[in-house]
């Protein structure tokens, strides 16, 4: 039996109470929750707390609350509060992969990628091939020259109208789009991360968005 390990999920029911959900593994067509300290086996359609398991996928799940899904990667979670976590002080929850990297996906142009967050990153940043899967048309963008461990090669800088990560939305994001299809990530830089107040619990890193 196949048994993949995957970090938690945080997702608040509402303002005043929060079920604490943890993925802890999936074993085929279930899933070894915690839900505030308690371990549960739940099978799909089956809810943990107040989120539905609608799919598994090898290394990442998917969760549905309130009518609306949410897939999972590895050590990936978030904290949805009165079904609106685009409002001031919504938060992101990030675990560590084994290599201590935070990894979540990042949805633009209702289309998704993985995404590491990097702090040394000045922009959210994603190569060519990353761009077109999003459907960012990155030749009208500004024209700029790129960095890589490979030299220096063409850039553009963009003006993304709104880019999402869970269901937390922020508008208006600086992107660079490098030439080449490398396999680096898609890297979370500066120009997203400077919308939230960031802040490390132990192991997990809990992004909360800023009032603007």
């Amino acid at each position: 039996m196949k048994c993949t390990l995957i970090a938690g999920l945080l997702l608040a029911a509402s303002v005043v109470h929060a079920d604490q959900i943890t993925l802890l593994a999936t074993m085929g067509s279930k899933a070894v929750v915690s839900v505030d300290g308690k371990r549960h086996t739940v099978a799909l359609g089956q809810k943990a707390g107040v989120a539905k398991l609608v799919k598994l996928d090898g290394d990442s799940a998917v969760f549905e609350v309130d009518g609306k899904q949410r897939r999972l990667l590895l050590g990936e979670g978030y904290i949805a509060g009165n079904g609106n976590a685009n409002q001031e002080g919504a938060s992101i929850v990030l675990s560590p992969d084994a290599k201590g990297h935070f990894f979540s996906q990042v949805t633009i142009n209702g289309n998704s990628v993985a995404g590491m967050v990097d702090t040394g990153a000045t922009h959210l940043s994603m190569n060519t091939a990353q761009a077109q899967r999003l459907g960012i048309d990155y030749a009208k963008g500004e024209p700029a020259l790129s960095r890589t461990a490979n030299g220096t090669v063409k850039a553009w800088v963009v003006q993304l109208p709104q880019v999402k990560i869970g269901n937390v939305s922020v508008y208006n994001v600086p992107a660079g789009v490098r030439e080449g299809g490398d396999d680096t990530p898609l890297l979370i830089g500066t120009s997203f991360l400077n919308r939230f107040q960031m802040k490390r619990d132990q192991e997990l890193m809990i992004l909360t968005k800023k009032a603007y």
